[in-house]
């Protein structure tokens, strides 16, 4: 008797279904009302965006989970971590590093990546192909690539990659580790010489000159009347400039992430009018009760458009 071949035996990876940039945002909502006191998890659910405990909610705590962002806390709770909190309220700059990178690689599918790919973030392709020789579930590689990369992302933009905090903790004040970029040496201020980096993307070619800071949030730099906003800048060295200041901005404040990337746990839709592009922003876990706000302004916003350009159906 013939007994046909065993199926290949699949695998089902556990990964959590949000990068980690998201997950904190998301435990921040958690942490800001309840601290670390225990929080029912259809409370934690609503907090974080989800109308309840549903299926997608639950996996999205997991993933805080799975960071070690949360834990559980008795039947059906669960509390914010003292790693969570050491990530949103740092002693110093160090210590937050070093919690996210514990983050980062708590996931053990995120561990296996990085054993593969040590010190650098993987090509998209290079993750499928892997993940599929493995004998992963089709339906779940493209989603662990994508959670995988966008977490070595937001690590790299926060300077928490292994090879800027070996740069940090041997002291080095400018250079990084090999292949990293440089250490940060504060906030940035006029005269320092800064590299801009905007959604993970490097986007100066080499280091610009600041020219001015507005607010302590903004950075104008030589060349451009662009603001840039602060967190998107590294300092990588700053000469004595004396008293060499450089004159404000005297065009109107731009934000340089109306030409980048869009922000992290958000979606964007393009429309291409006749007369220019049409955008749109909004963060990919809006809740119901958002969701019929915005349907409420965006027919308001119609009628306003139509009124101004002089056609048809716009009173209000």
């Amino acid at each position: 008797m013939n007994v046909p071949p065993s199926p290949p035996t699949v695998r089902s990876p556990s990964y959590p279904n949000t990068p980690l940039g998201e997950a904190i945002a998301q435990v921040a909502k958690i942490e800001k009302l309840y601290r670390q006191s225990p929080v029912d998890r259809e409370v934690a659910a609503k907090l974080v965006g989800y109308s309840g405990l549903s299926g997608p909610a639950a996996k999205a705590l997991a993933a805080l989970a799975s960071y070690g962002l949360v834990e559980r806390a008795g039947k059906g709770e669960m509390r914010v971590t003292a790693r969570a909190r050491e990530i949103l309220h740092p002693d110093n700059l160090n210590e937050r590093r070093q919690c996210l990178l514990a983050a980062a690689f708590e996931p053990t599918l995120f561990q296996e990546l990085r054993a593969r790919w040590p010190d650098m973030i993987p090509p998209e392709d290079g993750i499928v192909t892997y993940l599929h020789r493995q004998g992963f579930n089709q339906t779940a590689i493209r989603p662990a690539m994508k959670a995988y990369r966008d977490t070595l992302l937001f690590i790299e933009q926060e300077g928490a990659n292994e090879s800027h905090g070996n740069a940090r903790s041997g002291g080095s004040d400018s250079d990084g580790a090999e292949g990293g970029k440089p250490a940060a040496l504060g906030k940035a201020q006029v005269g320092d010489f800064v590299e801009v980096e905007i959604g993970g993307t490097l986007i100066t070619p080499k280091p610009v000159r600041v020219r001015a800071v507005m607010d302590d949030a903004w950075v104008f730099v030589e060349g451009s009347e662009t603001g840039i906003e602060m967190d998107s800048v590294t300092v990588i060295d700053r000469p004595d400039t004396g008293d060499d200041r450089a004159a404000p901005p005297t065009l109107p404040l731009v934000s340089a992430k109306t030409t980048a990337e869009i922000p992290v746990g958000h979606r964007t839709e393009t429309f291409d009018a006749d007369e220019g592009e049409i955008r749109i922003t909004w963060p990919s876990n809006l809740s119901l009760q958002s969701v019929e706000d915005m349907t409420d302004w965006l027919e308001l916003l119609k009628r306003r458009i139509a009124r101004r350009a002089g056609v048809g159906g716009g009173q209000e």
